[in-house]
């Protein structure tokens, strides 16, 4: 998304949730804007500086909208500003081991381990390292065991970083976006199925 996409995008969604929120209790004070003053260059610059590489299109222009985000979505409280982003081994820990058991079962599965952990039972289990999740970036600050990543080694050939979003609760494990802006579409969607109602059709 370029700069102004984002910005009625995201106004069009603090409108819908506003009105599903007070749809329920119209003594609510509306909400307003869901978003915040736009990060300026030098704190973009800083964040690309900690990460080694330059942002990738659809976030480094989300920032540039709003240095972070309410409600992305139904269980995302609070997208982190700029300053907030960093490595998930880093910011939540149990969650990067979370993903790194995820992707150690899938292989697991995949090349049929069990046979080997019968012939070597008695061996110590080598500790297992995931490139992608110890390259992830967080950029979720607050949620209900609920965690927005960017993968900074899985690019698109439009310069797109793939996201994530995992829900620890969710049985299974994490679901793959091409890009920041498609990922926050399905957030978007996700809160619509889930409380937005269409004008005309509070209290049905």
């Amino acid at each position: 998304m370029k700069i102004h996409e984002w910005e009625a995008f995201l106004r069009t969604w603090s409108a819908e949730r506003d009105a599903a929120r007070r749809a329920e209790d119209p003594a609510l004070p509306p909400l307003g804007w869901l978003g915040f003053a736009p990060a300026p260059p030098e704190r973009i610059a800083a964040l690309e500086a900690r990460l080694g590489a330059a942002l990738p299109p659809s976030y480094r222009s989300f920032l540039e909208v709003t240095d972070g985000w309410r409600w992305a979505g139904e269980f995302v409280e609070l997208l982190a500003p700029a300053a907030g982003v960093g490595p998930l081994r880093e910011l939540t820990a149990h969650a990067h081991e979370e993903l790194t058991f995820w992707e150690r079962e899938d292989l697991d599965a995949e090349l049929d381990a069990d046979l080997d952990e019968e012939e070597n039972g008695d061996e110590e289990e080598e500790r297992y390292e995931s490139a992608r999740w110890n390259r992830a970036i967080q950029i979720s600050l607050t949620g209900d065991r609920t965690w927005l990543l960017l993968d900074p080694g899985d690019i698109g050939e439009d310069g797109e970083w793939a996201a994530y979003r995992y829900s620890s609760w969710s049985g299974h494990g994490p679901v793959r976006h091409a890009s920041f802006a498609d990922l926050m579409r399905a957030e978007y969607e996700g809160f619509r199925a889930l409380r937005h109602r269409p004008a005309g059709t509070a209290g049905s």
